[in-house]
């Protein structure tokens, strides 16, 4: 309700600088405490462990929302699962020019130009490592490639974050889908996606995530899922934003899509563990996702505009997915 209230009033202003505010508020002592009692919701039957990492319930918080790592115990305090921070580059880098936020709010969507804004990996896990002693919840970390790598190098780069992060998070979601950084969405091509892969997997001490596309070619998922399996990499998180003219759409618009192509990635690989996003807007959404073969899913979009009981209300409609 309090949240309803307050909408209206966000959605007057610029989204990144609502934003921006929001998770300044957000990292407050006092802030996560109101919150944890407003919002927060446990039940045992909801816990569920998968590669080894245990998960209280399986809704999460999507990669983007807090990038560097500076309101994870307040994720916490609303009761997401888990997090999933970044996406963070090797390198500290400004991204695109603003604004490259925007709020479409009939579509109920957001369309984003970020271009991998990010504190860089360095600064974000000295974060992650400050606030370990109260944060009982896994904690992945998305990783890309900065903007002035060649392609041809991007191996690199997620080779350094790894080697990096190893020893401070749960799990790690390669982001080679994002639509705002050139050309990173060609890692999705057999030949550089297994490369990439054999780069990454020899370093890498956590489960692997592989972040991708909606919009990927049938042929090349079919690979994709064939590589990941030949290379033991634990899943997929299915999906990132859908391409528009102005960057990348996320929100109900992007439902449908994500959902059947998770599907479609549960039929071809029954063995992998998938995290489904997209367009998770009620409980109905989620469930959606749990049927369509999610194992966890995250909020992003739909948390922006249901606000914060958007996550009490998928637990308690969904007692065990």
């Amino acid at each position: 309700m309090l949240y309803k209230l307050l909408r209206p009033i966000l959605f007057l202003f610029d989204p990144e600088c609502v934003h921006n505010i929001l998770i300044y508020l957000l990292s407050l002592v006092p802030v996560r405490w109101i919150l944890s009692l407003l919002y927060y919701y446990e039940n045992p039957a909801l816990e569920k462990t998968l590669l080894g990492i245990t998960f209280k319930n399986p809704v999460g918080l999507a990669a983007g929302f807090d990038k560097n790592a500076k309101a994870l115990l307040a994720w916490q305090a609303l009761g997401f699962g888990f997090i999933e921070v970044g996406t963070v580059t090797p390198r500290p880098q400004f991204g695109n020019p603003k604004p490259r936020l925007f709020r479409l709010q009939k579509e109920k969507a957001l369309v984003n130009c970020m271009g991998f804004n990010n504190d860089g990996v360095e600064r974000v896990l000295e974060r992650i490592q400050k606030a370990k002693p109260g944060l009982h919840i896994p904690v992945g970390l998305n990783i890309g490639k900065n903007k002035e790598t060649p392609l041809e190098q991007a191996a690199d780069d997620y080779v350094f974050c790894i080697k990096k992060a190893n020893l401070y998070v749960d799990f790690f979601v390669v982001n080679i889908s994002s639509p705002n950084t050139p050309e990173l969405r060609r890692l999705q091509e057999p030949s550089y996606f297994k490369h990439l892969l054999e780069c990454i997997k020899h370093v890498s001490q956590k489960p692997l995530f592989i972040k991708i596309s909606p919009d990927i070619a049938q042929k090349d998922l079919e690979d994709m899922i064939h590589i990941a399996q030949e290379l033991n990499i634990a899943g997929f998180v299915a999906t990132n934003t859908m391409v528009v003219a102005q960057g990348g759409m996320s929100g109900a618009p992007l439902e449908e899509k994500s959902t059947a192509l998770l599907k479609r990635l549960k039929e071809l690989s029954k063995d992998l563990v998938l995290i489904g996003v997209g367009g998770i807007f009620s409980e109905h959404d989620a469930l959606r996702k749990f049927n369509a073969g999610a194992d966890l899913i995250e909020l992003y979009t739909g948390f922006i505009f249901q606000g914060p009981s958007l996550i009490s209300r998928i637990h308690r409609s969904n007692k065990k997915p």
